[in-house]
């Protein structure tokens, strides 16, 4: 009998047309992260639009966090705004969220195809607490439908811990944030407004429990709260006209230091300043005479780069000309000393960080990467000050006053008792949301993180060493 290959070829072609229909449906299921209200409904993502509609909701993100999503059946970008700037980005392909730079997330979202856009306002807490869920590990994670939730929430109100308690089954997360031991919020999905007599605990375990019947949780407890930005988060520059994604795009400034017009070392801009002296704890550091022991420092602020003079012996020139403090702009000269720092502001993509020459290398230069913490952690309220926690008696300080001074002295906020302690006064000044804190008085300087220290903006965790004492700077 002859084989009927008009027979199998429509079998094979139906089993084609299966298969695809499979494919078709195969989507990745997409995670709804609550919300507080929707600013910009899902609609399709149209390049030619796109740098206009991110300048658009970079500036909305100056009054309001917001978190912008970007997805298609396959994948899933968030990309979170704050204070006119891209903060963090993250991806999804189902499984897991990743964090990226942003040169990475602007990069692929230029070659991404067909996806939808929707952009979303969140509260300050809720925006915190998506960052540490897509950030950090938790602490605790239980996979199962019979977790006993009341225990854990028990025991983190017993213990007046700031935490937060996810429940997560694909597509859903659930929140429960707290401070102190108190539940504050719970967010799933829209995070509408409720009466002020509503029960958060309560709220949120009948969410759970009435989900769990259709599949079970993934519960995850975190009590690290610090979250980061990416490393290439930097704000535009006021009054900026050009192209957002070319911005972005571009690399981060450079600082290239040079001694007779030679190229000795090539520094990225990834944080908030670096410092310039003569003594190691600078972020580069020239081990010259003619160089003051913390000569000069470059910030980025809202308004651009800018270098400060500190008071140095010497000065600080730019461009030939001495100043105390200036705006900076793409080629300027700093001269310090024999030395010529050049700040270059590249505004297009260019040969990756590893194809500069860093060959050559001055007396006590840091290696490939000078210290840095981009770790942050963002006050729940202007009502929660952060605090100083005091390992040798499990004590909290909370850090409410302008000024927080610590030492022997009997006026002192935070007294030091020992007769071998040494004769060390600090003070700590809140400035905006910054905490700095300074020596006063004393031989010698407060041990920060291991490194003998004058001043510091203080970041989270940061381990302040005064003789035996060790206080712990916690948000």
């Amino acid at each position: 009998m002859k084989p009927d290959f008009c027979s199998i070829g429509i079998f094979l072609a139906n089993i084609q047309a299966a298969i695809a229909v499979i494919t078709l449906y195969e989507k990745m299921l997409r995670l709804q992260i609550p919300y507080s209200r929707v600013l910009l409904n899902p609609r399709d993502f149209d390049p030619s639009d796109f740098d206009s509609l991110l300048k658009h909701f970079i500036e909305v993100s100056r009054e309001h966090p917001l978190v912008m999503e970007i997805f298609n059946n396959h994948i899933q970008y968030l990309l979170f705004v704050r204070d006119g700037q891209p903060y963090w980005a993250s991806v999804s392909t189902g499984d897991t969220f990743t964090g990226l730079s942003l040169k990475e997330f602007f990069s692929k979202i230029r070659r991404a195809q067909f996806p939808q856009i929707v952009v979303y306002f969140a509260t300050l807490t809720l925006y915190h607490s998506l960052l540490v869920y897509l950030q950090k590990k938790p602490d605790l994670k239980v996979s199962s439908s019979l977790v006993d939730l009341d225990d854990l929430l028990d025991k983190t109100e017993s213990e007046n811990k700031s935490a937060l308690i996810t429940a997560y089954q694909p597509g859903n997360l659930l929140m429960l944030r707290f401070q102190e031991g108190k539940e504050i919020a719970c967010y799933h999905e829209r995070a509408e407004g409720r009466p002020a007599e509503a029960n958060i605990r309560e709220d949120f375990l009948v969410k759970v429990y009435t989900l769990t019947t259709h599949r079970p949780f993934e519960i995850n407890l975190f009590t690290d709260l610090a979250v980061t930005h990416s490393e290439d988060s930097r704000p535009l520059p006021e009054n900026f006209q050009g192209s957002v994604l070319s911005f972005y795009l571009s690399q981060a400034p450079k600082i290239v230091v040079k001694l007779k017009n030679r190229p000795l070392k090539t520094y990225p801009f990834n944080g908030k300043e670096m410092s310039i002296g003569r003594l190691p704890k600078n972020d580069i550091v020239i081990d010259n005479l003619s160089v003051s022991r913390r000569h000069a420092v470059i910030q980025r602020t809202k308004k651009g780069y800018k270098v400060n003079d500190n008071g140095s012996k010497n000065g600080t020139f730019l461009n030939g000309k001495q100043v105390e403090e200036s705006l900076l702009k793409d080629g300027d000269i700093i001269a310090i000393g024999k030395y010529q720092i050049v700040f270059q502001a590249p505004t297009c993509e260019e040969s990756s960080m590893d194809s500069l020459d860093q060959t050559v290398i001055i007396p006590n230069f840091y290696k490939d990467g000078a210290p840095g913490n981009n770790r942050t952690q963002f006050n729940v309220s202007p009502d929660t000050p952060p605090k100083l926690f005091r390992r040798s008696n499990n004590e909290n300080y909370s850090l409410e006053k302008e000024t927080t001074l610590i030492g022997k002295e009997k006026e002192a906020d935070i007294r030091i008792a020992g007769l071998f302690s040494p004769r060390v006064s600090l003070k700590i000044t809140r400035r905006g949301n910054d905490y700095i804190v300074q020596k006063l008085k004393g031989r010698k300087s407060p041990v920060i993180n291991g490194v003998e220290m004058e001043e510091k903006i203080l970041d989270e965790e940061d381990l302040i060493a005064i003789g035996p004492e060790e206080f712990v700077f916690k948000r």
